[in-house]
């Protein structure tokens, strides 16, 4: 019995410690497992932590860079299509309404020349030269050759065959005709008569004596300023705007007035 017994116990143990070797040996094999995955895990938080970090910060990031980009490529889409509408436009494929332009002031335009120079009478200078009496315009200028004459001439104005008035006319170089008393020299109050009717304007004139020396001579000449109804020497009726020459014991006749202006000279 006791032979069996200890031939019994030997392998028995031997079992028993194979059996814990193999316990330990899983057990530490489990626990390393376990601290391997515990790492594994911690690291695929950290990593799934990290990941969304970078995803949240892409997120972030996005949007600007996006909307960069779409700023970006409407530019150029704009700044493309910009160009190829300005090829077309020169080939004649765009319409000039796509432009904004209207076809019939580009016709007008294109009709119409460029400004050639002016070398005409403005009437400009004329009118900055223009003589004013109490601030109205005068239709008369005075000639370079106006002067005052150097004999005693009158003007003795007759109605119904009665001297009504004698005017002398030897005092200044012009004598304006008409109808506005702030400008008259000589006042005509017949309705036919014009504001600025006529004028009577002494000039120098040059001529010869009997032994053919040249003499200057100051005349008196009469100018009708386009009255409507006309200026009249010795009854016919003169023309606007020319000079005509008086004489002795001329008669000037204004408008339809039946007033005669008789022209004479009084010698010293």
């Amino acid at each position: 019995r006791d032979d069996d017994s200890d031939g019994d116990t030997g392998p028995r143990r031997s079992d028993q410690n194979s059996r814990r070797r193999r316990y330990d040996k899983d057990s530490h094999k489990n626990r390393q497992e376990g601290r391997s995955g515990r790492k594994e895990q911690t690291g695929q938080r950290n990593d799934g932590d990290d990941g969304l970090r970078r995803k949240t910060k892409d997120s972030l990031d996005r949007p600007q860079s996006s909307e960069r980009g779409r700023a970006k490529t409407r530019k150029e889409s704009s700044i493309a299509e910009d160009d190829s509408d300005l090829k077309e436009y020169h080939k004649g494929k765009a319409s000039k309404e796509d432009w904004g332009l209207d076809d019939k002031k580009d016709k007008e335009g294109d009709k119409k020349e460029k400004a050639k120079p002016d070398y005409g009478k403005s009437g400009k200078l004329e009118k900055a030269n223009k003589a004013t009496k109490n601030g109205i315009a005068l239709k008369h200028s005075e000639p370079p050759n106006a002067s005052i004459p150097n004999k005693h001439w009158r003007i003795y104005v007759f109605k119904d065959e009665e001297n009504i008035a004698t005017l002398h006319i030897h005092r200044q170089s012009c004598f304006i005709i008409g109808r506005e008393r702030r400008v008259a020299d000589i006042k005509t109050d017949h309705l036919t008569c014009s504001k600025q009717h006529a004028v009577i304007q002494f000039k120098i004139k040059a001529k010869t004596d009997e032994l053919g020396n040249n003499v200057a001579e100051v005349r008196p000449y009469i100018l009708d300023l386009d009255s409507a109804n006309g200026t009249f020497l010795n009854k016919k009726r003169v023309e606007s705007r020319r000079y005509y020459e008086l004489l002795d014991k001329d008669v000037l006749n204004f408008g339809s007035s039946s007033r005669d202006y008789v022209l004479m000279v009084v010698e010293d």
